[in-house]
């Protein structure tokens, strides 16, 4: 396991965005300076700082499919009532990668899901936090996206084309060049 924490951390040290001209190759970065354009309102609901998209639709942290390319926006203050992202054009300014692995009991099952593929390898996601600069809306910290969750041997980070399919219609990933 040593040596498992070891490589993950060593191969997050390595900053290269662009390995494959391939958009559906999932480990290609957005490169920093890319954009997020949002066309549309999206509204964070009260007692909370995130809201996810998947499928071009949002969805509470609750609703969405963890085994399908998820995104979601974070803002840095929580509120009580609805904060609203308008429309509004957000520039890449770092690309962090990132792994969340499934809280296990002491039995090592998974909490949430009901079958284990095996038991002793972690269910993890991988994916990255994009961070974003915008003049009209500072409090709009980063977008995060996942890839679906698998075994560590197997799961993988979401490509640029299932980035933008989580995205859909909502926000516009442009890369930049």
């Amino acid at each position: 396991m040593q040596w498992i924490m070891l490589v993950l951390l060593l191969s997050a040290c390595s900053q290269s965005y662009m390995v494959s001209d391939n958009l559906a190759y999932p480990y290609n970065l957005p490169p920093i300076g890319s954009k997020l354009v949002v066309t549309e309102r999206v509204a964070i609901e009260p007692g909370t700082t995130r809201t996810f998209l998947q499928r071009g639709r949002p969805m509470s942290l609750g609703d969405f499919d963890r085994y399908r390319a998820n995104c979601n926006f974070e803002v840095a203050k929580l509120s009580d009532e609805v904060q609203q992202i308008e429309p509004d054009t957000f520039v890449i300014k770092r690309v962090q990668r990132m792994t969340t692995e499934v809280v296990r009991s002491q039995d090592h099952r998974p909490r949430f899901i009901a079958a284990e593929f095996d038991p002793s390898s972690p269910i993890v996601t991988h994916g990255y936090h994009l961070w974003l600069s915008s003049e009209k809306q500072p409090d709009v910290m980063r977008v995060t996206c996942r890839g679906a969750f698998d075994d560590l041997s197997r799961a993988e980070p979401p490509s640029i084309d299932e980035i933008r399919e989580a995205l859909g219609g909502i926000v516009e990933l442009v890369l930049a060049t």
